[in-house]
């Protein structure tokens, strides 16, 4: 028995428990557990849709569930519970709360990191039962089609990737902690923006964990990139900086090719800016990224 197989059998006595509730509309299994790539770390993941909101009782009727959010909060509500050590994560949702998401995500193109995240669950959505099925079979068409305006809202929100200048301060100072910090936020901007290029949703950093994976997802992007990605990560400070350099500019011809609509010349213009350090006399090293 693989690790999605053993968390799909480990969790079914939950979902039974909450598809069989009064006021539960559907219940699904979302997460790397549905997808089938579940390893030995995952957890897995539940959603619970209901016609009204539900009670702290109605919220517990699976064996082990610990409360997250308190009975008074609004919809979506999380609970968690483990089985054996196994961590399962159960999140509420009003079905109606999850239209108006589903509204304001595909129709107006607000792109919501929380209703990114939610079509990202949908997508993946497996074992749906629960008296209204078709409900979330019905949310999984809608999601199946990833706007072109939401891409552009996306990109035009996450690609300007701005003072790429601080890799070469920070390299200077010898400090790798928040040299780290600025690869980290600039390789989090990258990734949404290939994601919405590639119509993949994505709400947060760990949509992109596994990297072999992703890069065969995304269709429309920098070669080899996880390779590229751990280098970011691995290599020598500067030549880490320049990788991620270039990833970026690649990922702008990536947009122009994709996504005309996208003034692509301003996010290079916005990237590539620089501060150039005053004083002291002494010749500093060639910025990252330039011969010497």
């Amino acid at each position: 028995m693989d690790h999605s197989e053993f968390r799909r059998t480990a969790v079914a006595p939950v979902l039974a428990a909450y598809a069989g509730t009064p006021g539960v509309d559907a219940v699904m299994l979302g997460g790397s557990t549905a997808r089938g790539d579940a390893d030995r770390w995952s957890d897995v993941e539940v959603g619970v849709f209901w016609a009204r909101p539900p009670t702290t009782t109605e919220r517990l009727v699976a064996p082990s569930v610990r409360p997250g959010t308190p009975e008074d909060s609004q919809s979506p509500w999380y609970d968690y519970l483990s089985l054996d050590g196994l961590a399962v994560d159960v999140e509420h949702a009003l079905s109606s709360k999850v239209e108006e998401t589903l509204d304001r995500v595909l129709e107006a193109h607000v792109p919501d990191p929380a209703g990114l995240m939610l079509l990202n669950g949908l997508v993946d959505g497996r074992e749906i039962a629960g008296p209204r099925p078709e409900l979330v079979h019905h949310w999984q068409r809608r999601a199946a089609t990833y706007p072109r305006g939401l891409s552009i809202a996306i990109v035009e929100q996450h690609g300007p990737i701005d003072k790429f200048w601080r890799c070469q301060m920070l390299i200077e100072r010898d400090n790798p902690v928040l040299l780290a910090r600025e690869l980290l936020r600039m390789t989090n901007q990258l990734l949404t923006v290939l994601h919405a290029v590639n119509g993949r949703y994505s709400g947060h950093v760990l949509a992109f964990k596994r990297l072999d994976a992703m890069e065969t997802e995304l269709v429309h992007a920098p070669a080899e990139l996880a390779r590229r990605l751990r280098l970011v990560f691995s290599a020598p400070p500067v030549e880490a900086a320049d990788v991620l350099r270039q990833l970026v500019e690649e990922t702008y011809d990536v947009i122009e090719a994709q996504l005309p609509e996208v003034d692509v010349a301003r996010l290079r213009e916005r990237f590539r800016a620089d501060r150039q350090p005053t004083g002291g006399g002494v010749q500093a090293p060639p910025p990252v990224g330039l011969d010497a």
